[in-house]
């Protein structure tokens, strides 16, 4: 649409131009040179700013780092809740909307996806292709998808500190808008030291870390056992253990204390994708301005219709 547009003033700036001095018939008004100049700018001037690649309003880049260990398949009694499904399903019930609102959004949105559990597996670098995202998201990600048991959060972290330091110099400034959504019930079997190392590396990147945390508070959860018909036969026992415990706490701490550089929020809570958009949005959009921006283009631009409308021409 900009191309198109640039290239009408474009013509019609030659058109001026030859009619005046190459065919020597001026039947343009002499105020119609420059108010097809000035059009001509202000058409360059919105598409830069509107560039994928430059000025502050540049793509929303968003890491997603899944927890797909034994512990995200587990569920609570059917007989008590039927249709709350899997942690991981939860999850997913989170991130699939989220990823639909952000792709109905004016911002383009760079996103990678990485799954971990005592391992870290990048399943998609950074691409602007949401719905080759939304069908990792949905298929792709699966407990057990890792054949490395146990889950560590801080593997994952380590997993997407990477990520965010490939990419060019211009998105690795600070102020450039980036987010990490960490999914997972925070239960840990295995812990190695570095969690505070990675997150201060995320935070000098201008990461800021979303918690999405699964797991029901004071609800037994467990790995189903079902017979050949499909029916609940009752929890599977791991290693001496048959409910999973999750840990909000920790997915707390990992979201830090600060409201403006993280954020905490359950996948079982109602307004799950609606906090995470607001946190989005907040840091990443600055939407006054672009309102404001955008008002002020549209008025310039009618005043220089009206102006080559009623003095564009001789008469």
């Amino acid at each position: 649409m900009y191309t198109a547009a640039v290239y009408l003033v474009g013509l019609l700036l030659v058109t001026y131009w030859l009619r005046l001095r190459v065919w020597k018939e001026p039947s343009f008004s002499p105020i119609t040179f420059p108010m097809l100049l000035l059009m001509l700018v202000l058409l360059v001037v919105q598409q830069r700013s509107a560039d994928d690649f430059t000025g502050p309003q540049g793509p929303v880049l968003l890491a997603i780092a899944a927890d797909v260990s034994l512990s995200m398949g587990t569920i609570p009694d059917p007989a008590t809740n039927s249709d709350i499904g899997t942690r991981l399903a939860r999850a997913q019930r989170v991130m699939l909307p989220l990823l639909t609102q952000l792709s109905a959004t004016a911002r383009s949105t760079m996103i990678s996806v990485t799954a971990f559990t005592s391992k870290s597996e990048t399943l998609l670098a950074w691409d602007d292709d949401l719905s080759l995202a939304r069908e990792i998201i949905e298929y792709v990600l699966t407990t057990g998808l890792l054949t490395e048991a146990g889950s560590d959060v801080g593997i994952a972290l380590t997993g997407v500190v990477p990520l965010f330091e490939s990419l060019p110099h211009a998105f690795r400034d600070p102020e450039r808008a980036k987010f990490l959504i960490l999914v997972s019930d925070g239960e840990q079997t295995m812990t190695r030291a570095g969690n505070v190392a990675m997150l201060g590396n995320l935070r000098e990147l201008g990461v800021q870390v979303i918690s999405l945390h699964v797991g029901l508070e004071e609800t037994p959860e467990g790995l189903p056992v079902y017979d050949e018909n499909d029916s609940f036969m009752g929890f599977e026992e791991v290693d001496g253990q048959i409910f999973s415990v999750p840990d909000a706490e920790l997915m707390r701490t990992i979201a830090g204390d600060d409201p403006a550089r993280g954020l905490f929020v359950r996948a079982e809570s109602a307004d799950a994708v609606t906090s995470i958009m607001n946190f989005i949005g907040v840091q990443a959009n600055g939407s006054t301005t672009n309102t404001i921006h955008f008002g002020a283009i549209i008025a310039v631009w009618a005043l220089i219709i009206v102006t080559l409308l009623r003095y564009g021409f001789e008469e």
